[in-house]
């Protein structure tokens, strides 16, 4: 794997120019085109915070900023066809107040332009660590590239970078975005493990393609201990932020919208019982945001489905901690079950 330090070893520096710049939870457009369609030219876009897509209201569209059409085509492509892009960027600092280390925020495209796509798995910490390191060096190879240019046009501004495939060999996006194994394929260097991250717009163009950005939340820190995603619990997958449409004339928006696929239902819980004076104490380990009910019936009820038992009128919301039930009927002949939803 290549990942790219902020060293400018090997190239020109100029101090007069406007050179790319990025920060962290900055987010990275990238555009290229791969094997036989190879061109001359690779393109890194920042498109600004992570917070200014989340904090959209549901709904909003807006254009995606700091790239038009021309800077693309005619300027960096022949075409808008075969043109493979996607959107990344992470998080490692202490400024978003309420995220975890090595968040990450990657697009992934829609095999059916009308239909979400799979939302992707959470990962530990330790996991997406090794992931982050891919997407600053495509923010960092442009900035390189940047100063090596030195000089300011609509093609190196502190935005958007032109990347030269012959004059910048080891610095451009399929470096660092490609993988090892075929470099036409999105995987980060194969450092991302669930397949090609890149959409690609057809051979004959037209109308749209949309790909879906998601904020992969670490599943748990670096002891080991689970990192609740305040959107989609304990043990949910990555949350849907919104998808980018480009178009068949070069233009691209980003939509806010809501998830439209389900949530895996919560594991049914194991219990743990224990009596203490005359209760009932019934102990079980809980799923962010799930709702749980005591069932409870004795030995004639066992013939019965547990879901028409006697329940208690009293339910638990989980919040990934270790819940109990407490119920004071001094009875040795009843039979719990706690059902999760």
């Amino acid at each position: 794997m290549i990942f790219l330090a902020l060293s400018m070893a090997g190239l020109v520096q100029s101090g007069q120019a406007q050179t790319f710049t990025y920060r962290t939870a900055d987010l990275c457009l990238g555009f290229r085109k791969t094997g036989n369609y190879q061109e001359n030219n690779e393109v890194v876009v920042d498109i600004g915070q992570a917070s200014g897509y989340l904090g959209l209201s549901i709904g909003t569209t807006i254009p995606v900023p700091n790239v038009s059409p021309t800077q693309l085509s005619p300027g960096s492509f022949t075409s808008f066809a075969n043109l493979q892009w996607s959107v990344s960027g992470y998080y490692i600092g202490n400024t978003y107040a309420g995220y975890p280390k090595y968040t990450l925020w990657l697009t992934v495209p829609r095999a059916v332009s009308s239909v979400q796509s799979t939302p992707p798995t959470r990962l530990s910490s330790g996991y997406q660590q090794t992931i982050y390191p891919g997407i600053a060096s495509i923010f960092s190879g442009a900035k390189a590239i940047s100063t090596s240019v030195g000089v300011s046009n609509q093609f190196n501004t502190p935005f958007f970078e032109q990347e030269s495939i012959a004059n910048y060999p080891n610095y451009i996006l399929t470096d660092f975005m490609g993988s090892i194994v075929d470099p036409t394929q999105g995987t980060l260097q194969d450092t991302w493990p669930e397949g090609n991250l890149e959409i690609t717009t057809p051979n004959s163009f037209s109308g749209s393609v949309r790909s879906d950005l998601y904020e992969v939340r670490p599943l748990t820190d670096g002891n080991g201990n689970p990192i609740v995603d305040p959107h989609t619990g304990t043990n949910g997958p990555a949350y849907f932020v919104g998808y980018f449409q480009f178009n068949s004339d070069g233009s691209m928006t980003f939509t806010r919208a809501a998830s439209s696929t389900s949530a895996p239902p919560p594991p049914a819980p194991i219990l743990s019982i224990a009596r203490s004076g005359g209760n009932a104490i019934i102990s079980f380990a809980t799923t962010n945001g799930a709702t749980y009910t005591l069932y409870f019936t004795n030995s004639v009820g066992l013939t019965h489905a547990a879901s028409n038992w006697p329940s208690s009128p009293t339910t638990l919301t989980g919040d990934g901690t270790t819940k109990q039930f407490v119920d004071p009927a001094n009875n040795p002949n009843r039979f719990y079950q706690v059902g999760a939803h």
